[in-house]
């Protein structure tokens, strides 16, 4: 079975070698005493020290030869060797105690609940006088003429015996078991101070000053869309594009003018010569123009004939005109193509040209047509609108690309030269050619969308310090935020670019590092080897602070100690 060997500093007090006790990881404590241990000279302490290892359920064991620790560890039952490689073994017990050392621990043991009677009993059993103690009796005084001188002598001696200091006996106590429970008291209240002073109070607030330097970093890397090619040690990065929807809107003056009036309708007679069987059709929509005015045609109309029924013939009774071949003519409905009273033309058989595979002229004239001029909006005033939000949006440019910002997730790394903003097709209300209300404005409506890339900002630190090549006992303390310069595709969803950036770093130290170096060493112990430990801290900012001015060691318990780790730049 493992031991643990303690190692007694000649300023421990018993507060000190209890915690230590406490503190043992092993079930078998080796108590070292120092030369001229005064704390081992004393039977409360040992006992103190032997109800320390009970409660704790170990076994300590007192490494000494000095024969009054010897006794003193006879006394309380606590093995001694003297030396490591030893069997230890209990010292007999036939140490005769001083009667005040004896009431000492009988008090101290009458603090974990023993009654006046067991307190009385310890201190019989541990005095153990091995004198022969007289009780004066009531002896009767002989008289005799023939011994003056012997007579006077006894009576000195009885006065001396008065003089002496009374011994503590059970009829003492009992006697003065006020002043005895007082003391008891007192010594447990003395005993907590102890405890507290020198086992809950102390702690420690270490500040440790880390001196750093700083250095500035860039490294050409590489940018793909596709997540399998990411390859951090060779400064490939995954890039993640991030999009955000807006609307645009602008409003506009609309100045295009538009005639909405009525349009003019009749008909226009249409008509073929055939010289064999065959059709001629109108089509619905096809055009027939007098003098630059256009009408087209409302319906489809078809003019034919068999090629034998010459009765169907309108020229049959004039044989020079039938000479041309047989005429068939009909009637097409039109409408002129614009609204406006120019378009109410009288009958004119001249001056008609049609799309149609016919010849036409008009035996009625047209009518209905009016006039009634608007606003509408034309394509010109769209095209101003679109400029004026290209222009406004531009403007904003900064602050739209800080809103995309601000709704990324934490830990990602924005490449803000990759923004950018991609417009849709702008839409009119009303659209063009229609009218605008007297009054108000048409409005224009682009639909963008704003994206931006971004990339793991913990994957670039990874970068980063691998390529920095720092030791395992540095570490960077900060890192200003990098940035991608000269990002550019190249192709094939990948770009290029470079990251550059600048950190702080320093000597790696820890918290836990600290506490382990300094717990339960003196203060100027602990604060040469925190200096040994780390030779990039500032000696003469790194501070050890206790909480009471008799506190002159670090605690073992960790939660006894508060470091602060300051970073120099």
């Amino acid at each position: 079975m493992n031991k643990d060997v303690i190692y007694i500093e000649p300023e421990d007090d018993i507060t000190d070698i209890i915690t230590k006790i406490e503190n043992s990881k092993e079930k078998i404590i080796a108590l070292v005493p120092p030369k001229k241990a005064s704390v081992f000279r004393s039977i409360v302490n040992i006992k103190l020290i032997a109800k320390a290892g009970v409660n704790a359920d170990k076994t300590v064991v007192l490494v000494t030869a000095d024969p009054s620790i010897i006794k003193l560890a006879g006394v309380t039952k606590l093995p001694v060797t003297k030396d490591l490689q030893s069997a230890p073994v209990v010292p007999e017990d036939n140490v005769t105690e001083e009667i005040n050392t004896t009431a000492e621990a009988a008090v101290l043991e009458a603090a974990d609940g023993e009654t006046e009677e067991e307190i009385v009993e310890a201190v019989e059993d541990e005095a153990k006088p091995d004198k022969t103690e007289f009780k004066i009796s009531n002896m009767k005084e002989e008289e005799s003429e023939d011994e003056p001188e012997e007579k006077e002598e006894e009576k000195k001696d009885e006065k001396k015996d008065d003089e002496k200091p009374k011994k503590f006996t059970k009829e003492w106590f009992l006697e003065h078991k006020k002043l005895v429970g007082l003391c008891g008291g007192g010594v447990l209240v003395f005993i907590l101070v102890l405890i507290w002073a020198f086992g809950i109070a102390p702690a420690a607030d270490v500040s440790v000053v880390v001196r750093t330097t700083t250095t500035n970093f860039s490294e050409n890397a590489t940018f793909t869309n596709n997540l399998s090619d990411e390859n951090i040690t060779e400064g490939k990065f995954y890039l993640t594009e991030k999009k955000a929807e807006n609307k645009l809107e602008v409003e506009f003056e609309a100045t295009g003018k538009k005639n909405v009036g009525d349009k003019a309708k009749g008909t226009v007679v249409v008509y073929a010569y055939f010289r064999e069987r065959g059709t001629r059709s109108i089509e619905a929509g096809s055009t027939f123009t007098n003098n630059d005015l256009r009408f087209t045609a409302d319906k489809e109309e078809t003019l034919s004939w068999d090629g034998s029924d010459v009765a169907k013939c309108e020229n049959s009774g004039q044989p020079s005109s039938f000479n041309s071949g047989c005429l068939i003519s009909g009637r097409v409905s039109v409408t002129a193509a614009a609204p406006g009273a120019q378009y109410n033309i009288a009958a004119t058989s001249t001056g008609w040209s049609t799309t149609a595979n016919v010849g036409a002229y008009s035996d009625n004239a047209m009518s209905g047509g009016t006039d009634k001029t608007v606003t509408v909006v034309q394509q010109s005033d769209i095209n101003g609108a679109l400029a004026k939000i290209v222009e406004d949006n531009s403007k904003t440019e900064a602050i739209n690309r800080e809103k995309l910002e601000a709704t990324l997730e934490d830990g990602a790394f924005v490449i803000s030269s990759s923004y950018q903003q991609k417009l849709g097709e702008p839409v009119s209300t009303p659209k063009v050619g229609e009218e605008v209300e007297e009054g108000k404005k048409a409005k224009l409506t682009v639909e963008s969308t704003d994206s931006i890339y971004t990339i793991d900002k913990a994957k670039v630190e990874e970068f980063i310090s691998e390529k920095s090549k720092l030791t395992d006992s540095y570490k960077i303390y900060k890192m200003n935020d990098p940035f991608i310069e000269n990002f550019t595709e190249i192709g094939d969803n990948s770009y290029v670019g470079k990251i550059k950036t600048s950190f702080v770093s320093g000597p790696k130290v820890t918290e836990n590092d600290v506490i382990n170096i300094i717990k339960g060493k003196g203060l100027g112990e602990a604060r040469a080897d925190l200096l040994d430990a780390f030779s990039g801290i500032d000696s003469n900012k790194t501070k050890i602070n206790v909480s009471f001015p008799w506190v002159f060691r670090i605690p073992d318990n960790p939660t006894k100690i508060t470091v602060t780790i300051e970073v120099e730049e």
